[in-house]
């Protein structure tokens, strides 16, 4: 890609094309995970929440030519317990220290392999580290072998999983010192 798509913080007016963006693209992770769109809030969710999140937490987004193809939102975890699913994660998450929780990873068909989902990654984990944070945290789908293999290419490790909600899901945590 000659260009490359140009990363900034998200505005509340990114809502609703931030919004498509990430129903479209959860219906290639639903795919690739084997699970039901139904599963996903991602997917209900409605423009307000998207620009309550946007207003909330820092979200990033990438343009190109004035469309938004990539969005990540990472925020500040006072607590990580509340990311706890078993006894194997609570001896994790004592020690986890300051945390940041990674959320609404999404990136345009077209521009997946591209690089621009590193790119997003990367800028959410160097703004978290600005912030102080110790680790990092996220959700995926554990079957997703794609999406296993990209956060474990970026120092992300499988710390637990769970499937309360009608799938194996995953907790992803990094620690950045």
């Amino acid at each position: 890609m000659k260009n490359r798509p140009a990363i900034r913080i998200a505005g509340v007016n990114d809502a609703e094309e931030v919004s498509r963006l990430l129903r479209s693209a959860m219906l290639t992770y639903c795919a690739d995970s084997g699970i039901s769109a139904s599963m996903l809030e991602a997917m209900t969710e409605s423009i307000n929440s998207v620009a309550d999140r946007i207003s909330e937490q820092t979200c990033l987004v990438a343009e190109q030519d004035g469309k938004i193809v990539g969005t990540i939102c990472i925020k500040e975890v006072p607590n990580p317990m509340i990311y706890m699913f078993s006894d194997k994660t609570c001896e994790y998450l004592l020690n986890a220290g300051h945390s940041f929780y990674i959320s609404r990873f999404a990136v345009k068909q077209s521009y997946r392999k591209t690089g621009l989902g590193i790119d997003l990654i990367t800028k959410a984990v160097q703004l978290a580290r600005n912030s102080g944070a110790e680790c990092i945290l996220l959700h995926s789908a554990a079957t997703n072998k794609n999406m296993v293999e990209f956060y474990g290419k970026r120092g992300f490790e499988l710390i637990d999983s769970e499937n309360s909600r009608g799938y194996m899901r995953g907790l992803f945590a990094s620690k950045t010192a």
